[in-house]
């Protein structure tokens, strides 16, 4: 890790009164250094636009699988330390409600039980709205986080400005539908007007392939610019079925 650039707060050693209750956030700026922060001194921080305080590590033993995702609406790419964290970057990305995300971009520090607690919440994520919430994702068969995990981030949220939200990551039918339009996820040349074709050809609830086959395009070119306008919404489909190449889809 780089060099900690103190504004005010716990480093490493330090104990704080009040078990839990002065939090230290740790946090990169693009090509910087990593800072030391309070929670209030997070307030107005860009940290969805950062990428982690520092990577993942690969290590024999871990379970988790790092991933790179090169985000479709903006040049970054956000690092997943787990499959979990992945499939959740594939649904924010997709999902327009959603300006800007990075995995990991804090680390939040305190004492409690005489010891030092670490801990990266998974998401910091802005909506459209110009909102920013810290996503966690929910333990495996658990409703929420820990109490005290939970007492502690809401916590740093309230100082921040920020929106708490516990998720889970897409799964089923739904995470395979968005894993494969992520394939699709970057726009390719039009340089034939075959997105107007397209668009024609499913003002009204169709199939893909039958849809494809009334725009006059060939059926591979066709079905791979619908699943391309499917990721950018210019299509839409029903998320809970399977998006095979007769699922019907319709002009947003």
């Amino acid at each position: 890790m780089s060099t900690v650039v103190d504004s005010g707060g716990l480093l490493d050693g330090e104990a704080a009164p009040g078990a839990g209750q002065d939090v230290v956030a740790l946090y990169r700026e693009p090509y910087g250094r990593v800072r030391s922060s309070s929670a209030a001194g997070l307030r107005g921080v860009v940290l969805e636009e950062f990428g982690p305080v520092s990577e993942p590590v690969p290590y024999k033993g871990r379970k988790s699988i790092i991933t790179y995702w090169p985000v479709a609406t903006r040049e970054q790419t956000v690092v997943c330390g787990s499959l979990r964290q992945w499939r959740l970057a594939v649904e924010l990305d997709f999902d327009p409600a959603w300006a800007a995300f990075s995995a990991g971009p804090v680390e939040l520090r305190w004492r409690a039980g005489g010891r030092l607690r670490r801990w990266r919440p998974d998401f910091l994520a802005r909506t459209a709205d110009g909102v920013r919430e810290v996503l966690v994702l929910k333990p495996p068969d658990q409703d929420s986080l820990p109490a005290a995990k939970l007492q502690v981030l809401e916590a740093v949220a309230r100082a921040a400005g920020w929106r708490v939200r516990q998720v889970r990551e897409p799964t089923g039918v739904h995470g395979r539908n968005l894993g494969w339009l992520a394939g699709y996820r970057f726009p390719a040349s039009d340089g034939d007007g075959q997105e107007h074709a397209l668009l024609a050809a499913f003002r009204k609830p169709t199939g893909l392939r039958d849809g494809v086959a009334a725009s006059g395009l060939p059926e591979l070119t066709g079905l791979d610019l619908a699943y391309r306008m499917l990721w950018q919404r210019r299509l839409l489909f029903d998320i809970a079925h399977p998006l095979l190449p007769d699922a019907m889809a319709w002009t947003a």
